[in-house]
């Protein structure tokens, strides 16, 4: 498991992807555990671009909050792993500003554990 905030500065070098096989190239370094935590940190990030922490009501009660929090897990994805590399070029010179106000917004120790 790659701490979040080297994903993140992995894919950062990468942006713009020029289409989708090089997202997938990309992401084929990594296990899905880790594609996981950049798609969720891609998608916090996007809903808390104008903030500064995490909202107070953001996280449901009960759910954790970790690298699975925006795609569920192999149990029950609610983003399919085959999606990621779309994702990711989909978003592409977003995906930089999105990742920016996930590491913004995100407590240290949350990081440490994402």
């Amino acid at each position: 498991m790659t701490n979040v905030t080297q994903l993140i500065a992995s894919a950062k070098q990468h942006i713009p992807f020029t289409n989708q096989a090089a997202a997938q190239g990309f992401l084929n370094q990594y296990g899905v555990d880790d594609q996981a935590a950049l798609i969720s940190a891609l998608y916090i990030g996007r809903d808390h671009i104008h903030d500064s922490s995490i909202r107070a009501d953001y996280v449901p009660s009960g759910m954790a909050f970790d690298r699975f929090f925006q795609t569920g897990d192999a149990s029950k994805w609610l983003i399919n792993p085959s999606e990621f590399a779309r994702i990711l070029y989909e978003k592409n010179t977003n995906a930089s500003v999105y990742f920016d106000a996930f590491l913004r917004c995100v407590p240290a120790p949350l990081l440490a554990n994402f």
